[in-house]
């Protein structure tokens, strides 16, 4: 197998990876991170059909994307990085520790500003949009929107458990990737292949999990003081400050930060608005979240892969391997013969398979459950099709 450096160091005899080559180093990354978005739409799912907390705080499903959205974004920008730091041979010179922290003190204060960002928003969406009629699930009746008087305490809730939950994902996450992306390169295989696709869905999982965690450990305070989850957030703002000036005399993660912020308020807005369908989604058709990790956990990493393969080009070439206009014609850009297009081709044609697969394997796991997800033929019919022109819509953005 050709190794990362050979790679960059041959390139006047244009040495690449092939297809063979990029499907082996990612296949088993991404059957982990498939599991991994499985137990997270199972986890979400569970909860969403037996927790109390949803119904007494049901804006809790309309924050959930935006905040798997942001922790996602943020776990791949930074496993991007350290991909690209690796190809450019950073990893081989000292001082390599004192800029990993610089870069992970720039993902957590870049979290604790956005998810603040991203509940603002959100509170903003549930205050605006009128709630559902009330809707009978496995015994309990419920809303996607708090009575009036208890949408401010919700506010104050959520936001306080989900900066804790994001908090320690980002210390987590960041340690987790960086350790992935090190000891494939110690392997000298490919970080791009490896690290997006266990990073994605393990984020994913994280989140979930230690958000609901965070709200457990958190509403018996604040049902207590209405103070505490007020300290909570007033804390975490102004650790922000002292994240961001550890990270100041690293000028390239500084410049990260930069770009990075209203890039991910941007996409914090547009995960908001999922969050609401997917609050909607969820009271008329219970078992849908069971499959929400999977639609955009498992797409996430395919786009997260060619974007971190693309990115770690550019770095190191510092050109482009195809011209815009032929990225512009699909059929011009699957024909090529330049890795990022066999790249893309690859992810594409393996999407239905692999997402039928863990389907497959999420409904058989609730079916032992003896809580069957979904048992409707159509929607088995329909879901590859979704999934096809999602990934290519991903692959072309």
């Amino acid at each position: 197998m050709a190794s990362m450096e050979a790679i960059i160091d041959e390139q006047p005899q244009n040495v690449q990876e092939s297809l063979c080559q990029i499907f082996s180093q990612s296949v088993i990354p991404f059957f982990l991170g498939g599991c991994g978005s499985i137990s997270a739409g199972l986890l979400l799912t569970f909860a969403n059909k037996n927790l109390m907390l949803l119904e007494e705080v049901p804006e809790f499903l309309v924050l959930m994307p935006p905040l798997q959205g942001l922790r996602g974004n943020l776990d791949m920008t930074f496993a991007a990085r350290m991909s690209t730091l690796a190809h450019v041979g950073e990893f081989d010179k000292p001082g390599l520790a004192i800029k990993i922290r610089r870069n992970a003190a720039v993902a957590q204060g870049l979290s604790i500003f956005v998810c603040l960002v991203a509940n603002i928003i959100s509170m903003f969406i549930v205050s605006v949009t009128p709630s559902l009629p009330e809707v009978n699930n496995t015994n309990r009746t419920f809303t996607t929107v708090s009575p009036p008087p208890e949408k401010s305490r919700n506010f104050m809730f959520l936001t306080s458990s989900s900066i804790i939950s994001m908090a320690v994902n980002c210390a987590v996450c960041t340690l987790l990737l960086f350790t992935i992306v090190y000891c494939t390169w110690k392997r000298h295989f490919n970080p791009d292949n490896i690290v997006a696709p266990l990073g994605a869905s393990i984020s994913d999982l994280l989140t979930i999990g230690s958000m609901l965690l965070a709200c457990y450990s958190i509403r018996p305070y604040s049902e207590f003081n209405e103070m505490v989850p007020i300290v909570v957030i007033v804390i975490a703002l102004f650790s922000v400050p002292i994240w961001l000036c550890l990270a100041w005399e690293d000028d390239t993660a500084v410049k990260i930060a930069r770009q990075q912020c209203l890039t991910l308020i941007i996409a914090s807005m547009i995960s908001c608005g999922a969050g609401f369908l997917q609050s909607r989604g969820a009271v008329q058709f219970p078992n849908y979240p069971a499959y929400q990790t999977l639609i955009s956990g498992l797409t996430g990493n395919r786009g997260a892969v060619l974007a971190s393969r693309i990115s770690s080009h550019l770095e190191v070439h510092k050109e482009s391997e195809m011209e815009w206009n032929d990225r512009a014609r699909p059929h011009r850009y699957y024909m090529s013969r330049s890795p990022e297009a066999k790249t893309a081709k690859l992810l594409l044609f393996t999407a239905v398979p692999f997402q039928l697969f863990f389907v497959g394997v999420s409904t058989l796991i609730s079916c032992l459950m003896s809580d069957p997800v979904e048992t409707d033929y159509r929607f088995f019919l329909v879901y590859p099709i979704v999934v096809f022109i999602q990934v290519w819509f991903v692959s072309e953005i």
